[in-house]
């Protein structure tokens, strides 16, 4: 079981990562909306390894700002007509 000053460490990493590799990402997760979408082929498009821990790391990040992460399939596939989140 990790001690709160590893556990403090740990989390300024995951920080630091998302805010160095993911700065769009970082952003979105600092307004005010409550939701975060990512496309499909945002992270690990072919498939690689790093990139899925890249995306547990995005999600992790996410809810630590308090934020809901949906992925969608197609680009604006979950928003409707008039750019509302269905």
């Amino acid at each position: 079981m990790m001690n709160d000053d590893e556990r403090m460490q740990r989390e300024s990493s995951l920080i630091a990562t998302i805010r160095t590799k993911l700065p769009e990402f970082a952003k979105a997760c600092a307004d005010d909306a409550e939701l975060v979408l990512l496309h499909q082929d945002a992270f690990a498009a072919d498939y690689q390894e790093d990139e899925y821990k890249l995306l547990g790391m995005a999600a992790k990040y996410a809810g630590l700002r308090g934020k809901e992460v949906r992925v969608i399939r197609k680009n604006r596939s979950s928003l409707g007509l008039d750019g509302t989140i269905q």
